[in-house]
């Protein structure tokens, strides 16, 4: 079975009239009219309701698209510390081996 490619306003349609109130758990039904599978309708529904319209289905989109910019924040923040704690293990190591008086 071969992939389909479907354009950037096709499944901004689809994921904006599964996210509808009124159309809540009918994801079936929206697949059958525009003749896509339930789970397709369903991965582009909660592709839109996790993004921002504009980046929403974006060629060369990664998941780190969706980090906030306090979990950008904290990446860095852990990246430095564990950076921080090999040069102290390091350290000790070299303390360790010195030759003390």
């Amino acid at each position: 079975m071969s992939r389909t490619n479907y354009s950037k306003q096709f499944k901004l349609m689809v994921a904006k009239e599964a996210l509808l109130p009124e159309n809540k758990n009918l994801e079936h039904v929206i697949a059958d009219k525009y003749g896509i599978m339930p789970w397709t309708v369903i991965r582009w529904r909660n592709h839109l309701a996790e993004v921002v319209e504009d980046k929403a289905f974006r060629k060369g989109f990664t998941k780190s698209d969706k980090r906030t910019d306090r979990e950008k924040e904290l990446e860095k923040e852990n990246a430095e510390l564990r950076e921080e704690v090999e040069i102290l293990k390091k350290a000790a190591a070299f303390l360790a081996n010195v030759k003390r008086d």
